[in-house]
C-alpha cells in the first residue's frame, strides 16, 4: 500500500532541478557553491548561474538559499511565462522537501496555471496536496497528470491507493494498480499497493502473491513483511508450507531465513508470483 513520495521526488528531480554545469560534475556541493557565489559575485546578470546555485542548493538540503535564488530569477524574468512556470514548479519541489506544505501548494499552483500541461506539475502538486490531507484536490490533480501522461505508472499507484483508502471503486483502483505494476514490474512499491487493494477486494490469494513478489525483491522490508503476515491472517486454512512462512516473519528473520525466504516464497505462494 505505498505512496511513491521517493520515487516521485526524484521524477521532480530529474525534470524540475536540472544538472549542475559541466564545469562542476566532479566537485562537492560546498565547493560548487562556493564557486557558483564567486561567478555570479563577478556576473550577477547570468540568471543561469543563479539558477544553477539554487538547483546545488536543492540537492544539498540548503532549502532557504534554494528558495532565494529561484525567487530572485522569479523578479527578472518575463511574468506569466514558461520560464516563471518553471521556477514555481522548481520552488515548490523545494518547498516540498522541507516540508512547507501550503507553501508548496502555493507555488506548484500557480505553476499549474502557467503550464497546465506539464505532467511533473501535476504530479509534483498531487503528492503534495495528497500529503497534506486534501484527498479530493489531490485525486483530481493525480487524473489531470494521467491525462496528459497516461503510462506513468507512479501517478497509477499513487492514485490507485487514495482511491482505495478513501472509499473509492476498488475496480478501478485495481485497474489502475495493475496498469502500473505492467509498466514497472520490478518495482516491489507497485506489487505491493496492488496486494493491499486486493487484500481490500478479499482477493486473499492474489494479495498473497503480490505481497510475497514485493518481499522476494526486498525480503529485509519490513512493512512488506507485515503486509504478507495480514493477508496469511485472513486465511480460513494455512498449508504447512504457509504456516511455516508465517512463523518465521512473526519476527525479524535472521540472515539466513532471508535468504531462503524467497525460494520458500515461490514454492508456497501461487502465480501470479511466480
Amino acid at each position: 500500500m505505498t505512496r511513491i513520495f521517493r520515487s516521485g521526488a526524484v521524477l521532480a528531480l530529474t525534470i524540475a532541478i536540472g544538472a549542475v554545469p559541466s564545469g562542476y560534475a566532479q566537485t562537492e556541493p560546498e565547493q560548487t557553491m562556493r564557486a557558483l557565489r564567486e561567478e555570479i559575485a563577478a556576473h550577477p546578470d547570468r540568471l543561469e548561474l543563479v539558477l544553477s546555485l539554487g538547483n546545488e542548493a536543492v540537492r544539498a538540503g540548503q532549502y532557504e538559499l534554494a528558495i532565494s535564488s529561484f525567487q530572485n530569477i522569479l523578479a527578472r524574468v518575463e511574468p506569466d511565462s514558461a520560464g516563471m512556470g518553471d521556477l514555481y514548479l522548481r520552488l515548490g519541489e523545494t518547498y516540498r522537501r522541507q516540508g512547507a506544505a501550503d507553501s508548496a501548494i502555493q507555488a506548484l499552483t500557480r505553476a499549474r496555471h502557467l503550464l497546465p500541461e506539464n505532467p511533473v506539475v501535476l504530479g509534483t502538486l498531487a503528492l503534495v496536496l495528497d500529503g497534506a490531507g486534501q484527498k479530493a484536490e489531490a485525486e483530481g490533480a493525480y487524473r489531470a497528470a494521467l491525462q496528459v501522461d497516461a503510462d506513468n505508472a507512479i501517478t497509477m499507484n499513487n492514485l490507485a491507493f487514495l482511491i482505495a483508502e478513501n472509499g473509492g471503486n476498488l475496480d478501478e483502483a485495481l485497474q489502475l494498480a495493475r496498469r502500473a505494476v505492467q509498466l514497472m514490474p520490478e518495482a516491489s512499491e507497485m506489487a505491493d499497493t496492488a496486494g493491499w487493494i486486493q487484500l481490500r477486494r478479499n482477493a486473499v490469494d492474489d494479495a498473497l502473491a503480490l505481497f510475497a513478489s514485493a518481499l522476494a525483491r526486498e525480503p529485509e522490508n519490513a512493512g512488506y513483511r507485515t503486509h504478507l503476515l495480514q493477508a496469511l491472517g485472513t486465511m480460513q486454512e494455512m498449508t504447512p508450507a504457509l504456516e511455516d512462512i508465517a512463523s518465521q516473519l512473526q519476527a525479524t528473520p535472521s540472515a539466513a531465513t532471508l535468504e531462503r525466504l524467497p525460494e520458500l516464497l515461490r514454492a508456497a505462494v501461487p502465480s501470479p508470483f511466480r
